[in-house]
């Protein structure tokens, strides 16, 4: 069974927009990026999980309603603010409360991925969740640089709950690269998040030179 943690907060320094300092929030394709993130791994998730659920971990309440839209499992985490190790403990706490409140077991595997990737291919979803069920750990990447999603086993639970501040789960992924598989993405640019409005802005522009738009 796969646990899905789509990590939502938002976070960013640089970002400065007309809709404010959300990136997630900030428009890609007529949605909102988070939506289209959302959507992407709903399709992609859909018999892939074995019985695991999306959980979706954010302060933000219009993106908690859409996990509820898309029948994910929202998680309120306004400690996000103090980095990306309180989303990644505040879903696996949440994933795992729910796991054994409904099935009495806890997942083999956590998922996380991240909403500020517009340009991954639900192709690429489906490709590394299909590798995640076979490996102990599994991490998107491009010519051998790592990348998001990453899949970590039940036994790493404890390790990633340590994190602190804005350390993310790479911390404790390169201390098990020897039983990692890497799943290549099919284009660099799927693995390329946003963290500022100018990467915003130029990932649009190759997004529809790409789709001749």
């Amino acid at each position: 069974m796969i646990d899905l943690i789509l990590l939502a907060a938002g976070n960013s320094r640089r970002f400065r927009s007309r809709e404010g300092d959300n990136k997630l929030l900030c428009s890609w394709r007529g949605q909102p990026m988070y939506w289209t993130s959302l959507e992407r791994w709903k399709n992609a998730a859909d018999g892939r999980l074995d019985g695991g659920k999306i959980y979706v971990v954010s302060r933000e309440q219009e993106i908690l309603e859409t996990a509820e839209h898309f029948s994910m499992v929202p998680v309120f985490s306004p400690e996000s603010s103090g980095g990306i190790s309180w989303s990644i403990r505040n879903g696996l706490k949440a994933a795992q409360k729910h796991s054994l409140a409904v099935s009495g077991k806890l997942a083999d595997h956590y998922v996380f991925g991240v909403t500020d990737q517009p340009m991954l291919t639900e192709g690429t979803i489906r490709r590394f969740l299909e590798q995640a069920q076979k490996s102990i750990y599994a991490c998107a990447a491009w010519e051998g640089t790592l990348g998001n999603p990453v899949s970590f086993p039940r036994s790493a639970v404890e390790e990633l709950m340590r994190l602190e501040g804005d350390c993310g789960g790479k911390k404790v992924l390169r201390r098990h690269l020897d039983e990692c598989t890497l799943v290549p993405a099919a284009r660099e640019e799927e693995l390329k998040d946003i963290d500022t409005l100018e990467q915003l802005l130029e990932a649009e522009q190759a997004d529809s030179v790409r789709n001749g738009r």
